[in-house]
């Protein structure tokens, strides 16, 4: 049913919230609270979103506050991709400064995730906002079925094989991760391309394409696919 497609884009979102990544992100810049704060505003959203989604085409008010509620899930979206890159970064640097002064090291871990912190606070508060807002609608609670975890993540896994004839209308962006990955302009000693969005673009049928050819090639280029 069309009405679960936002449903559907925030029980993603809640999920990924309790990824690792969040997890370390917490206690190095102690923003569990803000972040059990954002999960349980997302969780309370949840329950009337599909009502939402159904009002909207009626109710200009009900559309403007879907409107709202999306650009801050995208913006939850990126939050997440963002602090997944900023910790799969720091393992990949972490033997090439292993040699180099601590202190520089810290220092440039509490400059990143000073900005990520505020960056979740301003977030958590626009969203309680939007949350609030929506007992003016009095809109009905819907919930689908929880999907097991342990499930979900196991339709999840990729692997390393695909037929490149079975993508279909993915060809311009395959050339332009693929120069990415083999441009010789890149100075970087370790380059880092990343592929994100929200689940179902197709993304890891994209990643899954470069499989043999990165294999083959000994540049150092790391490609990531944050799934939504």
């Amino acid at each position: 049913m069309a009405e679960a497609i936002l449903y559907n884009v925030t029980a993603d979102i809640i999920f990924k919230l309790g990824s690792s990544a969040l997890q370390e992100l917490g206690l190095l810049s102690g923003v569990n609270d803000e972040l059990d704060k954002l999960k349980h505003s997302l969780s309370a959203i949840q329950a009337v979103v599909l009502d939402a989604e159904k009002q909207q085409s009626k109710r200009h008010a009900v559309k403007a506050w879907v409107s709202r509620l999306k650009d801050v899930l995208y913006e939850i979206d990126d939050l997440v991709d963002e602090s997944s890159y900023e910790t799969l970064r720091r393992q990949v640097l972490a033997k090439e400064q292993r040699n180099r002064k601590l202190v520089r090291i810290l220092f440039s871990k509490f400059k990143s995730n000073w900005k990520i912190d505020h960056k979740i606070k301003d977030i958590r508060q626009r969203l309680q906002s939007i949350n609030d807002d929506k007992n003016q609608f009095s809109f009905s609670e819907h919930v689908i079925e929880k999907r097991d975890d342990e499930e979900f993540r196991k339709r999840r896994e990729t692997y390393s094989y695909i037929l490149e004839e079975e993508v279909i209308g993915r060809n311009d962006d395959k050339e332009a991760v693929l120069d990415l990955l083999l441009n010789s302009n890149i100075t970087e000693d370790i380059a880092i391309v990343s592929i994100v969005g929200m689940g179902g673009l197709g993304k890891t049928a994209l990643l899954n394409l470069f499989i043999p050819i990165t294999k083959d090639n000994k540049s150092k280029r790391v490609l990531v696919v944050f799934q939504g």
